[in-house]
């Protein structure tokens, strides 16, 4: 059987080679393949008398969801890889290897701001040229204040933090053995969130202090466009069978296409930072910090199923009331009281939402959808009443009034003048013509098109304000 070569970079370190023997492979062990140059102190950085280190960060995002609008944060987990140069480190080896465990060198103190981080050991590698390759694991429990007046029609803007200490300047993008390519973010896109689509990304690297806000500056600005990784969704990439086709590596190691100078507005020119980088290298009241911003838009599918189109339904099921009878009154009660008290139960389901002082777009479609209810309730209600008042109205006139024969004989036996009472007419001919009946149904007709013709005039200015001018 032909021999299987070693990984790359497997025991490296320290000199291993598959045709030792035990006692050349102990020796190998206790000599590790490079020391460190005489006079190399891991506590100062590389040309510390001179600029700042210049360190060249990308980021793997294995997965990204799990977005709470109760506890205004997010679930990330990703690979944080930075590289800089060392010239004190080139040519202590002949090839890139991992710096063996123990050994001490000068790393820039990278880390991310979360509510819960929990960081994997990280690994250092060395090329000859000394460059040093650092990779960092992070599981992450993010913070992302969201904004709820658009819910659940909104967009957000989660930001994640990464900070460092002094003499370091942070930069996005590189390309390396490990990372080739234009693009700072890489995305596994099987490992989005369904809940929102992921639309940009934004990667910023700007000076920061605490104690001189007038020296905080934009030096860098990369957008990259993530909405084609949509196309994924159906790709299924996480099967074993499918892995391996050419459109599942595309989506696993996902770039988007991406641009320099986020904002033109923020992004400021490069040599504006001149004394904020400046006053990097001279300790750390300033540092770079390093932010990524992720734009993204709720899915709405999930919310048309389980409200908007329950509530419509409901909605629409209180119009029938209008086409049934008024004297069915135990009918048009039942269904009444009925799409109240669904609508009332519809409107229980988004609770799990934190105690916001304003009120969101979900609010107002449901408060909406209850008052059309219950005014179709209502209209049941006053129609019966007027014609239950016209009628008894009608029913007490004629017991008063003796009827028309009766009338006409003792009109003959005493004339009277016709134009003496004339309202008595008037009223004959309205209860006559327009009876209590006959001014309910018309009611009922008005709202058979009235009532839809107002919802759809409502859902036309529901949608368009929260799609377009609430976004905005």
């Amino acid at each position: 059987m032909p021999t299987v070569p070693p990984f790359p970079g497997a025991n490296r370190t320290m000199g291993y080679n598959p045709t030792m023997g035990p006692s050349s492979l102990q020796n190998s062990m206790e000599e590790p393949m490079f020391v460190l140059p005489e006079g190399y102190f891991y506590w100062l950085r590389p040309n510390w008398e001179g600029p700042p280190v210049e360190v060249v960060c990308s980021i793997y995002i294995d997965s990204l969801g799990a977005f709470s609008e109760k506890t205004m944060d997010f679930d990330l987990s990703l690979i944080l890889g930075c590289q800089w140069r060392d010239g004190r480190l080139a040519n202590i080896t002949s090839e890139h290897v991992a710096i063996p465990e123990g050994m001490e060198i000068w790393k820039p103190s990278i880390d991310v701001v979360a509510k819960e981080s929990t960081p994997y050991t990280s690994a250092l590698s060395v090329s000859r040229e000394g460059n040093v390759l650092m990779m960092q694991w992070f599981t992450i429990k993010a913070t992302c204040l969201m904004q709820l007046h658009a819910y659940p029609l909104d967009h957000q803007k989660c930001s994640l933090l990464i900070q460092n200490r002094g003499g370091v300047k942070i930069v996005w993008g590189w390309e390396t053995f490990w990372f080739p390519g234009d693009t700072p973010i890489v995305t596994r896109t099987s490992g989005l969130h369904s809940q929102l689509s992921l639309e940009t990304v934004e990667s910023f690297a700007y000076v920061n202090s605490l104690l001189y806000p007038e020296l905080i500056c934009v030096y860098q600005g990369v957008t990259c466009d993530y909405r084609e990784s949509e196309n994924c969704l159906r790709a299924q990439c996480t099967s074993v069978e499918k892995i391996t086709t050419e459109q599942c590596r595309t989506c696993n190691y996902f770039g988007g296409e991406c641009k320099n100078g986020t904002d033109e507005l923020a992004v400021r020119k490069p040599e504006d930072c001149v004394f904020g980088l400046l006053m990097v290298s001279e300790g750390d009241l300033v540092f770079t910090t390093a932010e990524l911003r992720f734009s993204l838009r709720r899915r709405l599918s999930y919310h048309m199923l389980q409200i908007y189109i329950p509530s419509i339904s409901i909605v629409a099921m209180s119009w029938v009331s209008f086409w049934i009878n008024i004297e069915s009154s135990p009918a048009r009660t039942a269904l009444g009281v009925t799409t109240v008290l669904t609508m009332i139960t519809q409107s229980g389901r988004p609770i799990p939402m934190p105690e916001v002082s304003y009120v969101r777009a979900v609010d107002v479609w449901l408060l909406v959808c209850q008052l059309f209810v219950f005014l179709a309730l209502i209209e049941y209600a006053a129609v019966n009443y007027i014609s239950r008042r016209l009628k008894e109205a009608k029913a007490l006139k004629r017991y008063i009034r003796p009827p028309a024969a009766k009338r006409n004989s003792n009109a003959n036996a005493f004339p009277t003048n016709s134009n003496s009472h004339p309202e008595n007419s008037v009223d004959d001919t309205v209860l006559t013509n327009a009876g209590g009946s006959n001014i309910a149904d018309t009611i009922d007709h008005i709202c058979r098109w009235g009532f839809p013709l107002a919802f759809l005039l409502f859902n036309i200015m529901y949608w368009v304000t929260y799609n377009y001018i609430v976004q905005t």
